[in-house]
């Protein structure tokens, strides 16, 4: 499976649960009609998040998704730091920008790497992540870091 096909696979799945709590308001029509329209759109999303010609277009899709998939926060600060390890989560991340000057702690670096909280110390020591000023580790390097492994 490539890359484009994992990421439209996740989406249509976390956009259709997305979906799915929206159209118990809206009714039982929106409801049947939702879900066979994320699995259309889902493919076109994911080849506007991986594609590299227009880094414009691929920050524009991050910014709508992340915002449709998680409106009361980033996936660290609702306890899905995991998030950050999954296909859509990777490309998302090859997305945001180095300017973010918000600060993790260790232990939610360490869950969005999928690495022992006890490796990020030396990781900030050997200059694989940012320290933050205030304590903790700069979010855009620990993004930046997953947006390497890609």
């Amino acid at each position: 499976m490539s890359l484009v096909d994992e990421v439209a696979e996740q989406l249509a799945e976390e956009l259709g649960e997305r979906a799915h709590s929206l159209a118990k308001l809206v009714g039982p029509d929106a409801a049947m009609e939702w879900p066979s329209g994320m699995e259309l759109v889902a493919p076109v999303l994911a080849a506007q998040l991986v594609q590299d010609e227009d880094d414009r277009l691929a920050a524009q899709t991050v910014i709508d998704v992340m915002c449709a998939l998680w409106p009361h926060g980033s996936p660290e600060a609702v306890g899905r730091a995991d998030w950050w390890r999954t296909p859509l989560g990777r490309v998302c991340a090859r997305s945001l920008g180095r300017d973010d000057a918000e600060a993790v702690t260790h232990s939610v670096a360490a869950a969005m790497l999928g690495v022992p909280r006890g490796s990020i110390g030396p990781m900030i020591s050997r200059g694989h992540l940012d320290r933050h000023p205030d304590g903790g580790v700069l979010r855009a390097s620990v993004l930046q870091r997953l947006a390497d492994r890609r």
